[in-house]
């Protein structure tokens, strides 16, 4: 099914008085809400370098043209940003949004982190907690590691931090849109149907 096909038309008059048909691309539905709220329903999936939303429809649904099936699953409505940027393109942003304007990304401090990671070392569990400080408190901050004996068991805990650049900041905000879910097949052709129908 091709997406842009199934979207209504409407009319446009231009200052001349002459009408024209156009594909109403704002128009925005809701399909399938109770699907998207069962776990059972979508596969996890972490997007690959090189990887599209036409190319992750063809593996998964042998159909390119279900691309916008993975936007919508995954609530995106910009593609251009909400899909993780490819590593080119990525450094390519970066060049244009600080290189241009005089900002060295890979030096320039973003935010500091205090970073408390706890080891549980009866189940070897690891929680890791981080916390944005400001400058003085990241300068006087000692880095630490104990083990402490608590009711449920004994556990290490260290305390380290960090300077989080420009450029390793921006590089996780894009990494972490690469975990995306991917509807089940079996809910393709339903969800098709629905919202031509919706559309039409």
């Amino acid at each position: 099914m091709k997406y842009f096909d199934s979207l209504p038309t409407i009319t446009i008059t231009d200052k001349t008085g002459k009408s024209q048909l156009y594909k109403n691309i704002m128009t925005r539905l809701s399909v399938m809400p109770g699907i998207f709220k069962n776990p059972l329903s979508y596969y996890s999936y972490d997007i690959q370098e090189g990887d599209t939303p036409e190319i992750v429809a063809q593996k998964y649904y042998g159909d390119s043209y279900a691309y916008w099936v993975v936007l919508y699953t995954n609530q995106m409505t910009d593609p251009q940003w909400d899909w993780p940027l490819s590593y080119n393109n990525f450094n390519s942003y970066i060049e244009e949004k600080y290189t241009n304007n005089s900002i060295d990304a890979y030096s320039t401090v973003h935010h500091y982190e205090k970073i408390t990671t706890q080891v549980d070392l009866a189940t070897n569990t690891t929680t890791t907690n981080k916390l944005i400080i400001d400058e003085d408190t990241y300068n006087s901050l000692t880095e630490t590691s104990n083990t402490y004996s608590l009711p449920t068991g004994n556990v290490f805990v260290t305390v380290t931090k960090n300077a989080v650049s420009i450029y390793d900041y921006e590089l996780d905000l894009n990494e972490s849109k690469r975990s995306i879910k991917i509807l089940n097949r079996a809910y393709l052709n339903q969800i098709q149907d629905e919202f031509k129908a919706l559309m039409s």
